[in-house]
């Protein structure tokens, strides 16, 4: 049995959506758990975050998966004080070697997507973490004539919005999501069998 959370700040509902796409590709694969952990306002105690019992389930995982909204060319400010928290266990290398993804959205097609994924990499790379890029090709097109990853993001999911309703993800982008869960839940369960 393998474990994945996805641990993500959602300030309008579209990273949320994203969230439950990944964990649905997750759950696909038989043997692999997955949990939800948002990021909420009541975490916050004098402007930093803190949750010692998320922290001890991440910590748990096989693999984590790390989502946000890219505001002004990065991740939320509520992201980053949740990745700050998880200084202590840099010290401790309490997350050497699990597995790590993440996933970014915006109303834009490009909206520096990129550098939100860089920042995921880079704070996982920092843990001491193996990173996992996307399951697909750009631009392939599933069964039910769906385009998956459609702007070509390779170092994570990038998700766009409806351009009707700005607010809801593309139906697209969102198999793209599901389809990186189950990729990420695919590889948790080689890496822990061995």
């Amino acid at each position: 049995m393998s474990s994945v959370s996805i641990i993500y700040h959602s300030g309008f509902g579209f990273t949320a959506k994203t969230a439950e796409s990944v964990a649905t590709g997750v759950r696909s694969v038989k043997d692999v758990t997955v949990k939800l952990f948002p990021i909420t306002k009541d975490q916050f105690q004098g402007g930093r975050w803190q949750d010692e019992g998320v922290l001890a389930e991440l910590t748990a995982s096989d693999a984590i998966i790390f989502g946000s909204p890219t505001y002004m060319g990065m991740v939320s400010g509520q992201f980053k004080a949740f990745a700050d928290a998880t200084a202590p266990l840099w010290f401790q290398q309490a997350w050497k070697d699990k597995l790590a993804g993440g996933f970014s959205s915006s109303g834009y097609a490009s909206g520096d997507k990129v550098m939100t994924l860089h920042y995921f990499a880079t704070l996982a790379a920092q843990q001491r973490m193996v990173w996992i890029g996307p399951a697909e090709m750009h631009s392939s097109i599933t069964e039910d004539g769906q385009d998956i990853d459609r702007y070509g993001y390779y170092l994570g999911v990038g998700v766009v919005g409806n351009y009707q309703d700005p607010t809801t993800p593309s139906q697209g982008d969102l198999k793209t999501a599901e389809k990186y869960g189950e990729r990420i839940a695919q590889i948790a369960l080689r890496w822990t069998r061995g």
